[in-house]
């Protein structure tokens, strides 16, 4: 059982190829480990060179996501404004040049507050959270405001389920039950196919005759015995 473990592990955790990359970008989309801990990781476990490599590609993924994410969101915006040309109409009727110089600086008063960076950027930059009792889905909605496009992404990336599958399976006893392709086996056939196939998987091991025939034995004793008891207590 603990090589059939070993196996399922390597599948997932052998080698950093075999990982999912999504893995790495929920832990930096959790304020309190960001970029940074992923960075610690992997120094940890690799050389510094190759340290470097693995979370250029973490931050590379994050990067194509939020590029993705970004121009989705700004398809949206650009139909916000097509629906809004009546408003530039009502401006264009008025045909003032007070109006016009009053959208003018309210244009440059917006643009002078936005910063150059992106809210990815700031993301990462921003002082890693330490809370003890944190609620990241909380912590994401009452941050949108201010990383609205990481937001999105980190929505749906952190409610992505985990899968436990592949380590349940190595206790499972499916391969045991019956199904109705071998369900008119006899019961002695069918225990017969079961024990031959544990016993073959099972560890090779030296087995003296004389201790088979006397677990034999002791089991036929017990068995009377249960038959026994039945018939007298009948």
């Amino acid at each position: 059982m603990a090589k059939k473990m070993k196996v399922k592990f390597d599948n997932y955790w052998g080698d950093f190829s075999d990982m999912n990359i999504l893995l790495f970008v929920a832990a930096v989309l959790d304020p309190r480990y960001k970029i940074k801990y992923v960075e610690f990781v992997f120094k940890k476990y690799y050389n510094s060179v190759e340290g470097y490599k693995k979370c250029d590609k973490v931050q590379d993924t994050l990067n194509s996501l939020y590029a993705n994410y970004k121009s989705s969101i700004s398809g949206i915006s650009c139909e916000n404004i097509r629906d809004q040309t009546s408003v530039i109409s009502e401006i264009d009727a008025v045909g003032s040049s007070d109006v016009w110089q009053s959208q003018w600086e309210k244009y440059l008063e917006k643009e002078s507050n936005v910063d150059d960076k992106s809210d990815l950027e700031k993301y990462l930059k921003d002082d890693v959270e330490k809370i003890k009792d944190f609620n990241i889905l909380n912590w994401w909605k009452t941050s949108s405001d201010r990383y609205p496009i990481v937001s999105r992404v980190a929505r749906d990336v952190l409610a992505i389920p985990t899968s436990t599958i592949a380590s349940r399976s190595v206790f499972s006893t499916g391969g045991q039950v019956l199904d109705c392709y071998r369900s008119s086996l006899s019961a002695k056939t069918a225990e017969a196919l079961i024990c031959g196939q544990q016993w073959l998987r099972s560890t090779s091991k030296e087995c003296k005759i004389e201790d088979l025939l006397e677990e034999i034995q002791n089991l036929e004793t017990i068995e009377k015995e249960y038959l026994n008891s039945t018939l007298s207590i009948d």
